[in-house]
C-alpha cells in the first residue's frame, strides 16, 4: 500500500464516525437520551485514531515531505489544514467536557455535544475534501511511487509505536458497532 492511499482509507473509517456523530446529534436534537459512553468512545476515536493516528502521520511525516519537494506551493495550504487540526481538537475537547461526570446528558451539555458535534461533522468534511482534491492529488503527482511507499512505512512505525496495533483495531470495532446501533 502507498502512503497516500492508506490516508483516504483512513478518511473513509473517519468519515463513519462523523456518520455516527451526525446521528448521535440528531437523536439529541430530538430530545432522545444518549448513552454518555457511547460519546466518549467517539471522543476516544477522535482523540487516538483521528488527531494522533490520522493528522500525526500528516504533520509528522506528510506535510514536511511535501513542503521539502513541493516549497511555497505546499506551505499555505499545509498552514491552514494545521489550524484545521486545531479547531478539531478544540471541538472534540468541548464535546467531551460536556459528559464529563454526567451519568445523564443534561440540557447544557445535550447544547454543546450538538452544537460542537455539528462543527466537527463540518469542519472535517470540508477538511477532508481539501485534502483529497487538492493535498493528495498534490503528493500523488510529486512523490516518487518510492517516496510514496517508504511514507506508509513511516505511518506503520506511527502505528506500531505511538497508538499500537491492538488499540487501532478496537477503535475500528468499537466504531463499527457504534454504526450498528445509529446508523
Amino acid at each position: 500500500m502507498m502512503g497516500i492511499e492508506d490516508l483516504r482509507h483512513e478518511h473513509n473509517e473517519i468519515s463513519l464516525m462523523l456518520d455516527v456523530m451526525g446521528r448521535i446529534c440528531e437523536l439529541l436534537d430530538a430530545g432522545e437520551n444518549i448513552d454518555p459512553v457511547h460519546i466518549k468512545q467517539l471522543y476516544d476515536f477522535m482523540v487516538v485514531f483521528v488527531d494522533e493516528c490520522h493528522h500525526g502521520k500528516e504533520e509528522e511525516f506528510l506535510f514536511p515531505k511535501l513542503e521539502s519537494i513541493n516549497g511555497e506551493e505546499s506551505k499555505k495550504l499545509i498552514g491552514v489544514l494545521i489550524a484545521e487540526h486545531k479547531v478539531g481538537r478544540e471541538y472534540a475537547s468541548i464535546i467531551v467536557e460536556a459528559i464529563s461526570n454526567h451519568e445523564n446528558i443534561d440540557l447544557e451539555s445535550r447544547s454543546k455535544i450538538i452544537k460542537y458535534g455539528r462543527n466537527y461533522i463540518k469542519l472535517l468534511t470540508q477538511h477532508f475534501n481539501k485534502e483529497n482534491k487538492i493535498l493528495f492529488t498534490m503528493a500523488e503527482k510529486k512523490l516518487s511511487d518510492k517516496e510514496n511507499q517508504e511514507l506508509f512505512e513511516e505511518f506503520e512505525i506511527v502505528v506500531k509505536e505511538k497508538i499500537g496495533m491492538n488499540k487501532c483495531e478496537q477503535l475500528h470495532e468499537m466504531l463499527h458497532q457504534l454504526a450498528d446501533i445509529y446508523l
